[in-house]
């Protein structure tokens, strides 16, 4: 039968932690490694709502994309609306495993997947970095404004913003998952010659930079981009063999 510790490795022959920044968490958060694994509930999030619905459906392993917990974090307050979801999973004695920036830069993993989604024909990493953002070309080259729309409606996202000439023609663009909106990002964009650079969470002096520089750029929502991760580590799964995978279905946007 799976185990705790087999469903971990084949995670990981996926998303190796050696590909998570320096500030991660990824990896097994907690559970007995020799623990049979009877279900699986794959979620963007951890929080009160998907641990009940994990045990609910009988998954003692719970697959998250975010962790829920950090190597900066030196206690846990199980009263905490932040440690709630975790203390939850450990009183059921649910396995917690976290793939973040694992999961993102590994090879068909959350970017390449974003890359697919915006409508990249073909894309690579900049400078063959797989921590570097994607840069791909468009099928059919369209004016920004029309790229914004495709966006927000492969993203299923109402609100994205953007900044540049409605009127610019985007052949090519690159691309960060999540909370990727940061100056060195823009600047491997634009160095690399992508038309417009999309992400999520732009601090505003980046926006300002991009404004001045004249460079578009595509800011969508964090959940938006990331919430692919259900299907994408579901079907893994389940293409590996995993048997009773569920995808999260009460997770909500934090937006409203």
């Amino acid at each position: 039968m799976l185990k705790v510790k087999d469903l971990t490795a084949l995670i990981e022959k996926f998303a190796p932690l050696e590909l998570q920044e320096d500030y991660d968490n990824c990896g097994l958060l907690y559970g007995n490694p020799d623990e049979e694994v009877r279900g699986v509930l794959v979620t963007l999030d951890l929080n009160e709502k998907v641990a009940a619905e994990a045990l609910e459906k009988g998954a003692n392993f719970i697959l998250t994309h975010h962790p829920c917990i950090f190597p900066s974090v030196s206690k846990l307050d199980w009263l905490s609306s932040a440690h709630r979801g975790f203390a939850a999973a450990v009183r059921g004695n649910a396995a917690v495993y976290a793939a973040h920036t694992s999961a993102d830069f590994a090879e068909g993993g959350l970017n390449d997947v974003l890359m697919r989604i915006l409508g990249a024909e073909e894309f690579h990493c900049i400078g063959g970095d797989r921590r570097a953002p994607r840069v791909g070309k468009l099928a059919e080259p369209c004016t920004l404004k029309e790229f914004v729309k495709r966006v927000s409606k492969a993203l299923n996202d109402d609100h994205v913003l953007y900044s540049g000439d409605d009127d610019k023609l985007v052949s090519s663009f690159a691309a960060v998952n999540g909370g990727g909106g940061n100056e060195e990002c823009l600047r491997a964009a634009l160095g690399a010659g992508a038309d417009v650079f999309l992400s999520g969470d732009f601090k505003y002096h980046v926006i300002r930079l991009a404004k001045d520089l004249g460079y578009a750029i595509i800011n969508f929502g964090h959940f938006e981009s990331e919430m692919p991760f259900i299907e994408m580590m579901t079907e893994y799964l389940k293409a590996s063999g995993v048997e009773r995978v569920f995808g999260a279905e009460c997770l909500e946007k934090p937006y409203n």
